[in-house]
């Protein structure tokens, strides 16, 4: 598929992105995941665009093979607008070729255009270039023929009209046929069309023979219909391998393959071939003997300004030798010279020797010291070191230098030096000739201020950030701004000045999208360099983020937990900034700076509230938005610890005096009371002894347990609070229920009359029961009064020690079910209890049931998406997460949770894998209930359902 515009990727992936160069010259690389997942890859460019010169209203192409795993997705862009044009601009993939294409019709302005590879892992991106030339230009003839490779070898033309037209011809598409033979004034174009089939056939005949002189570099090309890496290269049957004898290139797209001989003699004359597999094909090489200095003969249209300077050189070093010939002639005579050589025959060196040593032609003929190895052309970089090096026969020999035929002599410039490994020395009988190539000069830049550009700038949001660099070199430079790999053109915000000596960028108002890697890039004719730096952008931190999470919740404690934010603007959270406010009250309250530590414990709440916080990031950059929670409720309860270990005070056959301490941790809510069992030693049943079901209200207790006289007996206690039982704590030993001494008081109490309920106050119940009949001959006859509230599984003790037959009890919440017991109690023990009627009218179980259902989501690709929906139901329902109606409660890429009733997901990333149906299904033992979403990525295919009733 392709798309338009960059590749995706999150922001906080961005800025933790790896930034490296490919293997293909010109594609940067960024990688989101510093650890990838084994078999993975980011995208690469396995062949990038290649640069295109073609004539105004011709069609463009441009062509790239790109790598990754999973496979990248393409994308093309250009600088001088959008490619929305269907019209103009067409995109293709070539299944056979895996080549992705871009076509431009009718190009009409020279422009710039970006490739971009991305997947889930990286991105790669490279950059070509469209030149658009007005009319009557030739586009080179590639010579490509039936066969996989074809070789061919540029020829300069010989300025005749007639081999101009017929080049011309030969170059152009047939299009353009008509428009040659008008400009040349050729009126038969039959005739000609004929003639040029013939030209054709001719030329591929000669093209497959390349005439070299003697000691003239020779360059094969070969043209290649898919990009390879590597060929076989091979001359007269051997294997060529790159080295001082030969040079084997290739070009960027790897399409072209070059073979350079170097230094060509007459053993090099001979086939050489071009080997892919088990095709190939191959050319002659020629090589004629000549007696003028060495060059290099490859034609490449006009010269650059080298190249006039090498053909000024070589016109002045022809001058030298007349003049040395003309001296020889008129010092020694033409017959002077033996050998059967003529002096037109001889080298500059061989003349300048003869003037030298008076004509000695042995010497020159090959008696005495020899070169092993000449010196070849050197090219210098200015104000840096070049150096000049032969080899020879013989150490024992002395050496002069001649520059322009001129002596050399050793001086602060000049430093002439033997080295016996090398041989470098020349012997005063020889006399060597260099063409030394004029020095380059490729830009380079200040070090004192490339020492201050490659350290990080930072400026704050809405600050101006400039770079500045001076640069030497020849000229003309050219100067590219880069940020992230993307060039940078004027616009309102960014301003580029360029000079001759300097470059200067100002990017203005900076923003945080604004940061990262920013390169100055400087090219001319003989090299290119770059520098790189970093810009950081300050700004306040984005709001924490949700959804917080309800760690703890009690009657006197809130604690829960959120996520920092997502950018913290270049700085780290110093504090959070917290308010709070009860539901149903319009005022915040301020709690103060906490720690920037992204979590709190609230313990100034109260039991069965709710609460909403406010909460604000502080950096040294300033403070955040507020991010403001869901609501919580304290009286989400903990359990108690188990109380301290329980001691025995006495122990008789009917009663055990116990003590103990309350539990270092109470849950988070008030201790209500504490529940006391038995177990006989040998059996494993543990019985409650607590009186009439009442919890134990303090932490002394004196009971009666109908124990057997001698009998041992296991206890253990537990503590209740407003959540539940803690662990139960045993006496670390059994007791012996021991005789008691003396038998005192004589009956239990009888239980109190009817007990009626009435409210007189709202809130408020007041029981009102007849007396005991033991009342009236006891004194010390009292009451207890008990309650039991619907919502919890234990009795209370709202009252004891009443000498009266009424008692208001308060906290009578209404929608609750409320039962009454009234206890008579003397020393002796404590009667049957006398139960009230019902008070109030509770049933708080429900079948689940969604108050806020999911509601439908379109999330942008490779961007978070968060759920949610609220449900009531008692039981607690079961709630069940499916996605095109699979479960995803154990899938481990969706983060589920259920607080309070308030049901969520999220899912960090989301692709197109993720798109589709999303319900959610509570459950309990009185009925079930289900709501649905559908979830689209934006820029994939959108997703309808259809439900019919």
């Amino acid at each position: 598929m392709w798309k338009r515009g960059k590749s995706t990727g999150t922001t906080a992936n961005r800025q933790s992105a790896i930034r490296k160069r490919s293997k293909t010259s010109g594609v940067i690389i960024t990688q989101y995941l510093v650890n990838m997942p084994e078999g993975k890859s980011t995208p690469d460019f396995q062949c990038k665009p290649v640069a295109v010169t073609i004539e105004k209203g011709k069609l463009a192409v441009f062509k790239a093979v790109v790598t990754g795993d999973p496979k990248p997705d393409v994308s093309w862009r250009r600088a001088k607008g959008t490619l929305s044009d269907k019209e103009k601009f067409q995109t293709k993939y070539d299944e056979s070729t895996e080549e992705h294409i871009l076509e431009v019709m009718s190009v009409a302005e020279t422009d710039t255009y970006k490739c971009f590879a991305a997947n889930e892992y990286g991105k790669a991106v490279c950059t070509t270039t469209l030149t658009v030339t007005e009319g009557k230009t030739c586009p080179l003839n590639t010579f490509k023929d039936d066969s996989v490779l074809s070789f061919f070898y540029k020829v300069a033309a010989d300025g005749e009209s007639d081999e101009m037209f017929w080049d011309a011809m030969l170059k152009a598409d047939r299009n353009d046929y008509e428009r040659i033979c008008s400009e040349f004034g050729v009126k038969d174009l039959h005739l000609i069309l004929k003639k040029l089939d013939e030209k054709k056939k001719e030329r591929s005949q000669n093209k497959r023979k390349i005439k070299a002189e003697e000691r003239e570099d020779a360059l094969f090309e070969c043209v290649l219909t898919h990009p390879l890496p590597n060929i076989t290269w091979t001359g007269k049957g051997n294997i060529l391998e790159d080295g001082e004898k030969y040079n084997l290139t290739m070009s960027d797209h790897k399409l072209i393959h070059r073979l350079l001989i170097k230094d060509c003699q007459m053993l090099d004359k001979g086939i050489y071939s071009a080997v892919v597999g088990n095709i190939s094909c191959n050319a002659w090489l020629i090589v004629e003997g000549i007696t003028v200095p060495r060059k290099t003969t490859v034609a490449r249209g006009a010269p650059t300004d080298i190249e006039k300077v090498a053909q000024e050189q070589q016109l002045k070093i022809q001058g030298e030798m007349e003049k040395l010939l003309a001296a020889v002639n008129a010092k020694y005579g033409a017959g002077h010279i033996t050998d059967k050589l003529s002096l037109e025959e001889l080298t500059l060196e061989e003349l300048t020797l003869i003037l030298s040593t008076g004509g000695k032609h042995s010497q020159v003929t090959g008696q005495g010291v020899q070169f092993i190895c000449g010196l070849t052309d050197v090219s210098a970089i200015i104000n840096e070191i070049a150096e000049l090096t032969c080899k020879l026969s013989s150490e024992d020999c002395e050496g002069v230098w001649f520059r322009d035929g001129k002596q050399v002599s050793q001086t602060n410039i000049y430093t002439l030096y033997f080295c016996s490994e090398m041989l470098k020395q020349i012997t005063d009988n020889i006399i060597l000739l260099q063409f030394l190539k004029p020095s380059l000069d490729p830009p380079r830049f200040d070090l004192e201020d490339l020492s201050a550009f490659t350290e990080p700038k930072t400026v704050k949001v809405g600050h101006n950030a400039i770079f500045k660099l001076h640069f030497l070199g020849h000229k003309p430079i050219k100067i590219q701004w880069f940020r992230e790999g993307e060039e940078l053109q004027d616009d309102n915000n960014t301003r580029i000045e360029k000079s001759a000596s300097h470059s200067r960028l100002l990017l203005s108002r900076c923003q945080r999208k604004d940061m990262g890697e920013i390169k100055i890039k400087l090219k001319n004719e003989h090299g290119f360099t770059e520098a790189l730096s970093q810009l950081i952008v300050l700004d306040k931190p984005t709001p924490p983020l949700g959804p917080a999470e309800v760690t703890e919740s009690s009657a006197t404690c809130i604690e829960f937990r959120w996520r920092p934010p997502k950018d913290d603007g270049g700085s780290p959270v110093i504090n959070y900034i917290m308010e709070r406010q009860q539901v149903g009250r319009n005022t915040w309250k301020k709690i103060g700076e906490i720690p920037g530590v992204s979590s709190y414990r609230d313990t100034g709440v109260e039991r069965g509230r709710k609460y909403c916080y406010r909460i604000r990031a502080v950096t040294a950059e300033g403070t955040s938005e507020v991010m403001e929670t869901e609501e919580m409720q304290a009286g989400t309860l903990a359990f108690p610890g188990p109380p301290a270990p329980p001691k025995v005070v006495s122990a008789f056959d009917d009663c055990i005096n116990l003590s103990w301490a309350p539990p270092s941790n109470t849950g988070g809510s008030r201790i209500l009371g504490y529940i006391l069992e038995k177990r006989k030693k040998g059996s494993n049943l543990w019985s409650v002894v607590n009186a009439n079901d009442e919890l134990i209200k303090g932490e002394y207790f004196l009971t009666y347990l109908s124990l057997k006289s001698m009998d041992m007996y296991w206890v253990r206690v537990i503590a209740i609070n407003d959540g539940g039982e803690s662990e139960p704590e045993e006496l670390p030993n059994y007791v012996l229920a021991m005789p008691s001494p003396v038998k005192l008081f004589a009956d239990d109490p009888k239980p109190p009359g009817p007990v009626e309920l009435e409210e007189n106050v709202s809130g408020t119940v007041t029981v009102i029961w007849e007396p005991s009949p033991d009342e009236k001959r006891d004194d010390r006859l009292h009451y207890t009064v008990s309650k039991l509230d619907c919502t919890k599984r234990s009795w209370v003790t709202v009252a004891d020690r009443l000498f009266n037959n009424k008692f208001t009890v308060c906290n009578i919440m209404h929608g609750r079910e409320y039962h009454f017991r009234v206890y008579a109690k003397n020393d002796m023990g404590i009667s049957a209890p006398s139960e009230s009627p019902t008070w109030g009218d509770c049933d708080l179980r429900c079948a689940p049931s969604f108050i806020v259902p999911l509601k439908l989501h379109t999330a942008p690709k490779g961007y978070e998406c968060y759920m949610s929906c609220a449900v009531k139901g008692n039981p607690k329902p079961r709630i069940t997460w499916y996605r095109n109606h699979i479960s995803l409660n154990t899938n481990t890429n969706y983060y589920i949770s259920n607080t309070c009733g308030v049901c969520t997901m999220l899912i960090l990333r989301v692709g197109p894998k993720d798109m589709g149906e999303y319900s959610v299904i509570a459950e309990n033992s009185l009925g079930r209930d289900e709501c649905s979403t559908i979830l689209n990525v934006r820029g994939e295919k959108k997703i309808y359902w259809l439900y019919l009733q």
